[in-house]
Formats: structure tokens, C-alpha cells, sequence
């Protein structure tokens, strides 16, 4: 069994990856490390999973993720999927409007809502499949030591002292981060003076079938429905408010039924929140990293807290992965932080502006704001660019060792996610890419036929998929497909795509021509497998 009480076996001694807390993020990244057969520990000091629905919102690559994972199909009754998103005036006039399509171009629903226990038993569920993951309950982490060689946690339990060693740590314990803290790492942003109470409730026979922002400078507050018969209200606290005045059942049932026709409901948390606006300084110390909230912190207002939490898990898991199993130096791990970490700040200041929407108090400002959209709106073109949800960036990563130089607006851009043909039906494209297997995609064309010599031994020795769309292919290795989505076709013209390149995380790591050049991207895979140029096989 994958999960353990603190006596269930003897305390472990050694693993190779030591995950500290039992979140979805730590979670999911024991399930991206179990795939990949690495020996995994998460340490968790509560004596279960916490149960509590903080996080709401998902996004396409979170969606992408459990995919990857095996585990889409386990989450998707819990999913409401696409529903409209408003930000509305105190008038309750329309400041944005989000309109989503029923499947993006990642392949999934772009944006939707769940309920966070149901991820949590579902990604703790899917540990169960790997032998080589143990996840202990009650077991609190009170000192880290690292050496070249290894990090040694030390550990608290019901039973007692002990240590486990391994070759890396990582933190996904939270905003009160204790790894954070022992690896002298610290946040840097700043705190929202505003409070908000947060209410999730259950309430038979609701209608609330879309997200709401009520931008309204009486009181700021936010609807959103979650799954079955649960919503989700926010109330920013008010000046001259206490926190136990706001948290008394009285005065919740009071504050939903002066904004709403519901008059019973049953509460299910309530809770009082400062936001914060802040990323870590350092994400990696040596051999210890930090994921999730005890990377970062933002407003909830774009929905990124836990996914971006997601998008830590994947870009760091094939990396410790590749290193750990001998196919790459130790140096591809300072990627990790240069590209996550401008990213991260990008969503964080766009969740802030969000917030300057909807929190405004002084009238004057409100009505300053509403004049201000009232303009906007009577653009064709900025309507356009909220309703296919804009404001919130398209995904990315930011330029490190493994991707491309120059300027090319392809490198760094997720790969879309269309259906693809072959003769036994259509499927996604990520069927044909395992989950932390690199491939390249070219469209009509064989993409081996543009590799170097040299590229094309380390990724043949990385097992690569090669991938021809509509085109024939030259060697036996190549798949073709056929690709008759004019979305994706039409992203495809749009950049000249002849081949590109693509990383375990679905990530453009370059585009390939016709010259067949050495990709720097692949250099530090080289080194560690002693690759020389074979011959390009017919």
C-alpha cells in the first residue's frame, strides 16, 4: 500500500525524492515522480489528508496534467465545466464577460470549478499504483542538513525520532512553509489590507450556474458554484468589521440572503482570509526546492493558486526525473526557477489587477471604474479579448538553458492539444506522448530528417516520440498522423511551423529547419550520455 500510518513498516531510510506535504501539489508531484519510477516519500504531519475546499478553479493544463497522469477520468464527474464568468457593476451591468468554448486549445476545458477533497482522494488514490511511493501520515518535519551527497530530513512522530536521507526535497507544505523556512529561503511581495470571508455552503436546488464578481462598493463579493449542491460565496470584510463578528452562522446566513433569493443554507467552512501578493526569492537551495504555496502566493481573483502549483509539479518532475536516472546533469534543475519564476510574477501582478476591479469601496472610484469599462466595452475587439479570457496569459515558461535562443514567439509556448487520426480512430495528441517522454512534431514532413547527428542519438537514447502530421513519414520510428482541427492547422500557419521540438512537460523547447543544427537545449542530455553523431537511418 502506497499509504501509511506512522506504524504500519519500520521508518524508511533512504528514498530519492523526499516531498513534504500531502497537497495536490505534493500529491501530484509523487504521482509525476511515481510514473516515472522514482523512489518517493511524502512526509505529511496531519494524520490525514485535511480535507478542506480551499482551492475552486482549475485550468486546462491542470486538466492536461491529470491526463498525463491517468487520472482524468477519476476527477471529471466532480468538473462544472465552462461556466460563464461576469464581473458586474453594483447596477449589475456587465464590466467583463468570459464566453468559453466546451474544449480549448489545449485540448480541455479551459475553466471550470471543482471540489478540492475530491482531487486530493483522487491523486492519494493513484499513488496506490506504484510500489516505489510511500506516503506517511503524522510525520512532521523538524530539521533539514544537506550535504554534496545528499539532504537529511529529520522527523517527528507519534512513535518517535528518525531521519530519512535522499538525493532531493521538496517543499509543498504550504504558505507557512517549515522547508521554506529551513532552507533559508523567504517570501517577497506584499500583504491586501482587505480581509474576505470565505463561505462554502450547501444549498439544496441552487441555480448559481456561472461566476460572479460583484464589483459592488457597498461590499465586494464573489459566487461561484462547485459541484452537486455546494456554492462558494466571498465577502470582503468592511472596515469597523471583526473577524468573529463575520464568521458568526447568523451573519453569514444574513450577508447571503441580502444578496441572494437563499434564505437556507447549510454551512460547510467559513473562514477569513488575507491575500497576498508573493513569491519566494530563491525557489531551489542545494538540493531543496519549493512548489506551490510555499513558492508563492496570490489573490485568488485569476484562479491561479493551486494551478500554478500544478505548472511547479510538472516543470520540476521530468527534470529531477531525467537527472536522477542518470540522463542529464544536475545543472538542468536551475531551470526550474528561471522559468517558473517569471511567470509566476506575471500571474501575480495579473490576479492584482483583477483585484483593483473588484475591490473598490470608494465610490468615486467605482463609478470612475464603471465609466472606464463603459468605454472599453464598446470596443469589438476588447470584448472579444475578455470573452476568449485574455486578461489571463496564455501558458508559458520563461527562457532558460532548455529552450531556444532569439526571439522566436514559438519557443516557450505550450503545444496545443488537437485530435489527431490514425487508422484506428481519432484520439488526442497527447496519447502519443508518454508522460515524461520528449518528442518532435512536424507537420508534413519526417521531423527526423532535421535533427543533427548528434540530436538525434540523445533522443533516441531519451526514447523520443518522432511524430509526422499530415505527411509521410521516412523511418519505421516516425508515427503519422492525420490533423484535420482547424484550429490548430491554422496556429500552425500562423507560425510557419514546419517542426518543433517538444519537452515531457508540452512546452516548445525549439523549432528545428532544414540546416539540421545542434540544439543547444540537448547539450546538457549530451554530455551525460557521451553521445556521438550516428548516421541518420533511411
Amino acid at each position: 500500500m502506497a499509504v501509511e500510518s506512522v506504524a504500519a513498516r519500520a521508518p524508511l531510510r533512504e528514498v530519492e525524492v523526499t516531498v513534504v506535504g500531502a497537497g495536490p501539489v505534493g500529491l501530484m508531484l509523487a504521482n509525476l515522480l511515481g510514473i516515472a519510477g522514482i523512489k518517493v516519500a511524502v512526509l505529511e504531519a496531519n494524520e490525514g489528508l485535511l480535507g478542506l475546499p480551499r482551492a475552486i478553479a482549475y485550468d486546462a493544463e491542470t486538466l492536461r496534467l491529470f491526463s498525463q497522469i491517468g487520472l482524468l477520468d477519476d476527477i471529471k464527474p466532480g468538473l462544472i465545466q465552462n461556466p460563464h464568468v461576469r464581473h458586474l457593476n453594483a447596477r449589475g451591468r456587465a464590466l467583463m464577460q468570459v464566453d468559453l468554448p466546451p474544449c480549448g486549445p489545449y485540448g480541455h476545458s479551459s475553466l471550470g470549478t471543482f471540489y478540492q477533497p475530491d482531487f486530493e482522494r483522487v491523486l492519494l488514490s493513484g499513488l496506490s499504483r506504484f510500489d516505489n511511493v510511500r506516503v506517511l501520515f503524522g510525520h512532521t518535519v523538524t530539521n533539514l542538513v544537506q550535504s554534496h551527497e545528499d539532504a537529511a530530513v529529520s522527523i517527528a512522530t507519534g512513535q518517535g525520532a528518525s531521519t530519512l536521507r535522499s538525493k532531493f526535497v521538496v517543499g509543498c507544505d504550504g504558505g507557512t512553509s517549515r522547508i521554506r523556512d529551513l532552507l533559508g529561503t523567504k517570501l517577497i511581495g506584499s500583504t491586501y489590507t482587505q480581509r474576505w470571508l470565505v463561505v462554502d455552503a450547501i444549498l439544496r436546488g441552487h441555480d448559481v450556474n456561472q461566476i460572479s464578481f460583484y464589483c459592488d462598493p457597498n461590499r465586494p463579493r464573489v459566487e461561484l458554484p462547485a459541484i452537486g449542491d455546494r456554492v462558494r460565496w466571498e465577502f470582503m470584510q468592511l472596515p469597523g468589521e471583526t473577524e468573529e463578528e463575520l464568521k458568526n452562522d447568523g451573519r453569514i446566513k444574513s450577508l447571503i440572503a441580502e444578496t441572494t433569493r437563499y434564505r437556507e443554507v447549510q454551512i460547510e467552512r467559513k473562514a477569513v482570509y488575507t491575500f497576498h501578493a508573493r513569491v519566494v526569492d530563491r525557489w531551489r537551495n542545494g538540493r531543496g526546492f519549493l512548489a506551490g504555496d510555499a513558492a508563492h502566493l496570490m489573490p485568488p481573483f485569476a484562479g491561479q493558486g493551486m494551478n500554478g502549483g500544478m505548472k511547479d509539479a510538472i516543470n520540476l518532475a521530468w527534470k529531477l526525473s531525467a537527472v536522477l536516472k542518470g540522463l542529464a546533469e544536475e545543472t538542468i534543475l536551475d531551470s526550474y526557477e528561471a522559468e517558473r519564476a517569471p511567470i509566476v510574477r506575471k500571474m501575480v501582478e495579473v490576479s492584482r489587477r483583477l483585484g483593483a476591479v473588484i475591490m473598490p469601496t470608494n465610490r468615486g472610484a467605482a463609478a470612475l471604474r464603471d465609466a472606464i469599462f463603459a468605454c472599453l466595452n464598446m470596443s469589438r475587439a476588447f470584448r472579444d479579448f475578455i470573452g476568449r479570457g485574455g486578461v489571463v496569459p496564455s501558458p508559458a515558461i520563461g527562457r532558460s538553458a532548455l529552450t531556444g535562443v532569439g526571439s522566436d514567439a514559438l519557443i516557450g509556448q505550450m503545444l496545443p492539444q488537437p485530435s489527431v487520426k490514425t487508422p484506428d480512430g481519432s484520439f488526442p495528441l497527447d496519447t502519443f506522448q508518454a508522460c515524461h517522454q520528449w518528442m518532435v512534431l512536424a507537420i508534413g514532413t519526417d521531423p527526423a530528417t532535421m535533427l543533427s547527428g548528434r540530436d538525434l542519438g540523445i533522443l533516441d537514447a531519451l526514447d523520443v516520440r518522432f511524430v509526422c502530421i499530415n505527411g509521410r513519414s521516412e523511418r519505421p520510428q516516425t508515427l503519422e498522423l492525420r490533423c484535420e482541427d482547424a484550429v490548430f492547422n491554422s496556429w500552425a500557419k500562423h507560425h510557419a511551423l514546419r517542426a518543433v521540438l517538444v519537452r515531457p512537460d508540452r512546452f516548445i523547447a525549439d523549432r528545428l529547419d532544414s540546416r539540421g543544427r545542434d540544439l543547444p537545449v540537448l547539450t546538457q542530455f549530451a554530455r551525460m550520455r557521451g553521445v556521438t553523431a550516428p548516421p541518420i537511418a533511411a
